[in-house]
């Protein structure tokens, strides 16, 4: 289980870079402080974009430095971090269209401040920080970083670029009591304010409660309300958000069974504050296992996933709204299909999504991973179908970088898709992303 405990381990370091354990540089009385430096940088070229321009090449980097510290505080401890990250993207600008290649940003991406309890029952932090729900489903961080290849619209949502690296975590502003986070049974009441253009700042809050079994797995309840939508912002396509109401239930684990992997969510939302109220659904399965016994340990899993559909002739709103969904447990966690979901157009909203992944473990530091991918489309919307097959590898370094080679095939099915692309031929997409952390 060793080879597969990496794996896990360099899957999780993908999703969560930038939170990394900062190294300690002053220690005194119970006061310590620590400097962390992460960052990502990767080439990318596509045969095919969506523009209808034919290929593209472009190049994407970001450095992440925060600066943590604690401090005993009666019987507790106040803790805090401030950051900041320089991102840009060079060459012709990514294959969707969302970034033109001149971005360059430096900008402020931690700033929070918190006290911990005593045994760490109650845990209460505010400012801008990350924050995630799940494994990313709903909530994985304010992602999505668009750039200026938007501007031809009259629309201004730049965030910097590094669309793909998606480098930009950060909630512009939080509030979050964590009780007994490390406990069988936590809970979570959070406040969340986006300041990304994207997301039109929505602001919304909420209660998460989760069971936590070492031995059976993850079972959590969440509830949250969206809260403030600056309309008619950004794109305009998350007006309908306001006020609307989210239900979600999840379970993931082994159920006690070695080498068992399960996994589902199911999400409800409801109402708004728009003349268009919201009756929206999603939900998804996964199952895999571990062939332990076999050598380089083969994993095999399948996941299904369904997005509501807007449905014409109604006077609700149909259409799921993926909120801040991300990567969390590696690629293919949400953002489905690295053409698909990144550069294609079909997002989590109206379509059902199957997923097939074999993994090997040659080495310790070394896994390979082949997907395959059945996206189609549901509902009135567009016709955004497509197959992909991607195969990439995590190459683990050293302590301090992991490289991730991938090559996709994408095929385009749906009438849409084609347009879009000027073809219908399969477009080949090739990336390598180097990770570090310091």
């Amino acid at each position: 289980m060793r080879i597969h405990t990496t794996v896990v381990a360099l899957l999780a370091g993908l999703a969560t870079l930038g939170s990394a354990q900062a190294a300690d540089f002053y220690e005194r009385d119970g006061t310590t402080l620590g400097f962390n430096v992460d960052g990502m940088a990767g080439a990318f070229s596509t045969r095919e974009d969506y523009l209808g321009e034919g290929g593209k090449k472009w190049r994407e980097a970001f450095v992440h430095g925060v600066l943590v510290g604690k401090t005993r505080a009666g019987n507790g401890e106040l803790y805090g971090g401030l950051g900041a990250i320089a991102q840009g993207s060079w060459g012709d600008g990514d294959a969707g269209g969302y970034t033109t290649g001149r971005e360059r940003d430096i900008d402020l991406e931690d700033a929070y401040l918190g006290w911990r309890s005593a045994g760490g029952l109650l845990d209460f932090s505010f400012g801008r920080q990350q924050f995630q729900l799940g494994d990313g489903f709903l909530i994985a961080g304010d992602r999505i970083n668009l750039g200026k290849g938007l501007d031809v619209l009259g629309v201004d949502v730049d965030r910097g670029g590094a669309y793909y690296l998606a480098a930009k975590k950060s909630f512009g502003n939080t509030a979050i009591l964590r009780v007994d986070p490390d406990g069988p049974l936590r809970g979570d009441a959070f406040w969340l304010q986006s300041d990304n253009p994207y997301h039109q700042d929505t602001e919304l809050g909420g209660l998460n409660v989760e069971y936590v079994s070492e031995t059976h797995g993850t079972l959590g309840l969440s509830w949250m309300k969206v809260l403030d939508v600056d309309k008619g912002t950004g794109l305009g396509i998350f007006d309908r958000r306001d006020g609307m109401r989210i239900t979600s239930v999840r379970g993931q684990g082994s159920l006690g069974v070695e080498n068992l992997f399960l996994s589902f969510e199911y999400v409800d939302q409801r109402g708004g504050s728009t003349d268009v109220k919201n009756d929206a659904d999603a939900w998804t399965v996964e199952g895999g296992w571990t062939f332990a016994d076999l050598p380089w340990s083969p994993t095999l899993n399948y996941r299904h996933a369904r997005f509501s559909a807007d449905k014409a002739g109604t006077a609700r709103n149909e259409a799921f709204d993926p909120l801040f969904f991300g990567l969390s447990r590696g690629l293919g966690t949400w953002f489905q299909g690295e053409v698909a979901a990144n550069y294609a157009g079909p997002a989590n909203s109206g379509n059902k999504v199957d997923r097939l992944e074999l993994t090997l473990s040659p080495r310790a530091d070394l896994s390979v991973t082949l997907q395959y991918w059945d996206i189609k489309s549901i509902g009135d919307g567009a016709e955004l179908d497509g197959r992909e097959i991607d195969l990439f590898a995590f190459w683990q370094i050293n302590d301090n970088f992991t490289f991730v080679p991938l090559l996709g095939l994408y095929e385009p099915r749906g009438g849409d898709v084609k347009a879009l692309q000027g073809n219908d031929r399969r477009n080949v997409y090739l990336q390598a992303v180097l990770l570090f952390n310091f």
